[in-house]
């Protein structure tokens, strides 16, 4: 960037924003894992399409095949890398606790990890948010086949139609991929006009916001990683839309407030690593909720402190565990290699996910 607006914090070439507003989904993200009401997670269900912008707004150019190349070591090794480590984790709390939802066929969850079929009651619950990184690598590769076809408007209507009338959990989110490419794309026309260092509007913030909870409360059971959008995909696509700016402005005024920012883009720089270990947080307390009475029926119950308890536990862990060992446990080795790891891309690995 050869020039830097004024009114925006740029720290070596990062948008602090842009981190703050992925600090911001993360905690939306571990809150949803957290069994909280249905009101409450028809709320956050939408916003999980920012991710998907961000990702085209902030992406890169270059070759399809050092592209291809260059994502998979950042994100797909370190899907199976917080995989393998999941399993393990999985392991050694059933070994403490025998619940019905803790047991899966070791060779079947192997099998499913493989072949990303992360479907509720398919795998161990530790390991579903897992998903989302192969679902970005698909739509990444969506949209640069598509666009050296020339046809990635057809694509991205194919995207929004698919959300009408596919419905299922295909192997390595070929479906959600496609579901979600429109987004990206949206994320790229934005960043083509210049629009990613400008400030949204506060009173645009305040409008979209108002839409977005208005819109997303009649979101009801949508379950985007099986390619399900509830009983009205348009509302969705629109409260996804108003969520992007809602959420954009947000984190900008978030920035403004210095204990916040320092909190949120500290998840957001670490967005990878949050996304893989958010759940183990509650996952390794799991023996104490079982000693006490059923442990689903407690977190449904105080969902609020749950998320609090695992919002604290991986702050904690993000803060004060060794850079290394946060590259080893979030897949990111390859990825921090000499000339694998740009400054500013989903794939610096433990840092971001766009």
């Amino acid at each position: 960037m050869a020039k830097r607006p004024g009114g925006l914090n740029f720290i070596d070439e990062r948008i602090v924003w842009i981190d703050v507003a992925r600090g911001l989904l993360m905690a939306l993200v571990v809150m949803y894992h957290t069994l909280p009401p249905q009101i409450v997670a028809n709320f956050i269900n939408p916003a999980a399409c920012t991710f998907f912008f961000l990702s085209g707004l902030i992406s890169k150019e270059g070759s399809f095949k050092m592209n291809l190349l260059k994502r998979f070591k950042q994100l797909m090794v370190p899907y199976y890398t917080m995989a393998s480590v999941n399993i393990l984790i999985w392991l050694f709390v059933k070994m403490i606790v025998t619940r019905e939802e803790l047991n899966f066929m070791l060779a079947d969850v192997v099998l499913n990890v493989l072949t990303v079929r992360t479907a509720v009651g398919m795998i161990p619950v530790n390991i579903i948010p897992l998903w989302f990184i192969p679902a970005v690598f698909v739509m990444e590769i969506y949209y640069s086949v598509l666009s050296k076809l020339r046809i990635l408007p057809v694509g991205i209507v194919l995207g929004f139609v698919s959300m009408f009338f596919l419905y299922g959990s295909l192997p390595f989110k070929l479906d959600v991929a496609l579901a979600v490419l429109p987004y990206f794309a949206m994320g790229k026309l934005v960043k083509s006009f210049g629009i990613l260092t400008r400030r949204v509007p506060v009173i645009m913030t305040v409008v979209a916001s108002a839409l977005y909870l208005i819109s997303s409360a009649f979101c009801d059971e949508v379950y985007l990683m099986e390619d399900y959008f509830g009983s009205s995909p348009s509302l969705y696509i629109f409260a996804a839309v108003v969520g992007i700016v809602a959420i954009s402005g947000m984190a900008q005024l978030l920035e403004r407030i210095e204990p916040l920012k320092r909190i949120f883009s500290l998840f957001g720089k670490r967005t990878l690593f949050v996304l893989g270990y958010h759940i183990v947080a509650g996952f390794l307390i799991y023996p104490i909720f079982d000693f006490l009475g059923d442990p689903i029926e407690i977190m449904e119950r105080f969902w609020y402190v749950y998320w609090l308890i695992n919002m604290t536990v991986v702050y904690l862990m993000i803060r004060f565990l060794p850079e290394p060992v946060i590259t080893i446990l979030s897949g990111s080795f390859l990825a921090k290699r000499k000339g694998n790891a740009p400054k500013h891309a989903l794939g610096k690995c433990e840092e971001k996910i766009h």
